[in-house]
């Protein structure tokens, strides 16, 4: 099994650990030549071109920067068709195997008649309508994915939710949604070739407030992806009802994994 990357590089762990020197190392290490990391603060004009985007419904705008923002932000908007969508991806560069890592900071404009994906999932933006079809039972349109979903045609709190060829694993269920227009940090971390299961991953989830501090972490989520499918960073909106517009504005987007999957 892949050693374990440190899931939360923030202000708040360095704080805490400082003295130690074990836990400091694992901090640095992310920014060695070791770790395969894509960072955006959505800084500039235009929208970086690697990645992929796409929007379906009446007034559905792609992923773009909002120009004269502090700290710079990217704005996904659903339009007002029941349904309509705007989402965004990479490439399919990351496996659970490597302990892939993403975090996402954005807000929503409104937590009702929205549902929201932030995760990992196994096909590019433009192929799926979602990763997650129907959250309560769950079902999937993916076939692999781990991805923080509210859906408040299901109730106004995030699940943690994935798949693995097909099978679903059990949600995680914290009872914590978001909050309209307020900035927060979603973590979803997958490890693979666990004790558990050799063949899947191991899915964990974390939430960080405003200001960069943790306010939840899960236990395991077992049964989660395979190890060895290709994923792609996934951040998806859609409107739940007609009228009903609504904005995701990102500001920070990181990814990161293990360079291999023997280190």
């Amino acid at each position: 099994m892949v050693k374990r990357l440190l899931v939360e590089p923030t202000e708040e762990y360095l704080r805490k650990h400082y003295s130690n020197v074990q836990t400091l190392s694992d901090f640095l290490e992310l920014f060695s030549m070791d770790v395969a990391t894509w960072e955006d603060d959505f800084m500039g004009d235009v929208i970086h071109g690697m990645y992929q985007a796409s929007i379906s419904g009446t007034g559905a705008t792609n992923f773009a920067i909002e120009a004269g923002t502090v700290n710079g932000i990217a704005r996904l908007t659903s339009g007002t068709t029941d349904d309509g969508r705007s989402d965004f991806s990479l490439g399919l560069h990351f496996r659970g195997d490597q302990n892939c890592v993403m975090a996402c900071r954005f807000q929503l404009s409104a937590v009702t008649t929205v549902k929201l994906e932030v995760g990992f999932t196994d096909v590019i933006s433009g192929t799926d309508a979602g990763a997650v079809n129907v959250l309560t039972t769950p079902s999937f349109t993916a076939t692999d994915c781990a991805v923080w979903c509210i859906d408040t045609d299901l109730d106004a709190n995030y699940r943690g939710a994935s798949v693995a060829n097909g099978v679903a694993a059990t949600n995680v269920a914290p009872g914590i949604g978001p909050v309209a227009a307020t900035y927060e940090t979603l973590i979803v971390a997958l490890l693979g070739n666990t004790a558990a299961d050799p063949d899947l991953c191991e899915a964990y989830y974390l939430r960080a407030n405003a200001d960069g501090a943790i306010t939840y972490r899960s236990s395991p989520q077992l049964l989660a992806c395979r190890p060895t499918v290709l994923l792609t960073p996934w951040v998806f909106l859609q409107s739940r009802a007609v009228s009903a517009s609504r904005n995701c504005d990102i500001d920070y987007l990181r990814v990161w994994q293990r360079r291999t999957a023997t280190l």
